[in-house]
């Protein structure tokens, strides 16, 4: 019968225009499809009968995980960035030796 099709794209890309804009009053509907050899959907299916809990429920839980994660990273990458411009600022107030 051959491969079960999927959806296009590439999986984990975000789709130009279908991702970028969420109305403030409008109910957001995120669809994850995982078939049966999808690595996640072990994971899923693991995390949903060991904790007792909805799907919908596992998936917020990551969702609050992936959050705080990104967000240490954001901030690393900010203080990294400032750090760079404080030392590029001062090499360039240092006075040259002549």
């Amino acid at each position: 019968m051959g491969e079960p099709r999927r959806m296009g794209g590439p999986r984990g890309v975000q789709h130009a225009g279908k991702s970028t804009v969420f109305p403030v009053g409008k109910t957001i509907r995120a669809t994850l499809v995982l078939h049966p050899d999808d690595a996640e959907r072990k994971l899923y299916e693991e995390l949903v009968t060991g904790m007792g809990v909805a799907g919908a429920q596992v998936l917020r839980e990551a969702l609050h995980e992936l959050h705080k994660r990104e967000t240490k990273k954001r901030k690393a990458r900010e203080r990294r960035q400032q750090a760079k411009q404080a030392a590029s600022a001062t090499t360039e107030e240092l006075p040259k030796a002549g």
